[in-house]
């Protein structure tokens, strides 16, 4: 890993990184396939997989930059992008995306406050979030076998050959603190509008054993939240 921080402002900060890393003795199935140990935990599930050795490979390479503005005057600012690869071989030797590799993602998260009410005690303030990340590889349900087996089936014959479509969120929130003359308390309203944008974005693609269908499960959509939060 090769790092660099400048703070090139009394508030403001860029760090920019690049690593490389190199995975070996992963488990994979002693016969001939796709399967590895680096691709668990993508999903819900576990692999039921037996007669493993430890003769995998891996690899992870990518750069990450991150510019910030420490809160002061009332702002701050985060934002972060990554771009990387990362890549396994199975015990059949093929090189391969791993069910993390989205390839790239991108965050922003900013908000501002207002000094409100007598002698700017209270605050009203406002923050938004941006995510983007390219879309996870999976493998594909075999249909036939699934039908055949009221479950789900996976084609091992085509192990992370597949892509869900891209990420995207948008989250806003609304806030107002009451801090209290008197008494270290303070009151805090918040008003969260989590994708506002309403976005589609698919969670994963799996066999649907009540419609005898391969169909996508989604994550959730508009979302309005409340939050009110008292401390002393």
């Amino acid at each position: 890993m090769l790092g660099y921080d400048w703070r090139f402002a009394p508030s403001w900060r860029l760090k920019a990184e690049a690593y490389y890393q190199y995975l070996y003795d992963v488990p994979v199935e002693r016969t001939p396939s796709g399967f590895s140990m680096l691709n668990v935990g993508a999903t819900f599930g576990f692999p039921e997989k037996t007669d493993l050795v430890n003769e995998g490979t891996g690899s992870n390479r990518g750069i990450e930059l991150t510019l910030e503005k420490f809160f002061g005057k009332g702002t701050y600012l985060l934002t972060t992008a990554s771009i990387f690869d990362a890549r396994y071989k199975g015990s059949d030797g093929i090189e391969r995306n791993t069910a993390f590799n989205n390839r790239a993602v991108f965050n922003v998260l900013g908000g501002r406050e207002w000094k409100v009410g007598r002698n700017g005690r209270n605050a009203f303030t406002v923050d938004i979030k941006a995510a983007f990340s390219g879309g996870r590889y999976y493998t594909p349900a075999d249909l036939a076998a699934s039908l055949a087996a009221d479950e789900e089936k996976l084609d091992e014959s085509r192990y992370n050959s597949e892509r869900l479509s891209n990420y995207f969120r948008l989250d806003t929130r609304f806030g107002l603190r009451l801090n209290s003359a008197r008494r270290k308390l303070s009151h805090t309203l918040y008003i969260d509008f989590q994708n506002i944008t309403n976005n589609q974005n698919v969670l994963m693609q799996r066999y649907n054993t009540a419609k005898n269908a391969v169909g996508q499960a989604y994550r959730v959509g508009f979302f309005p939240d409340l939050l009110y939060r008292v401390q002393f």
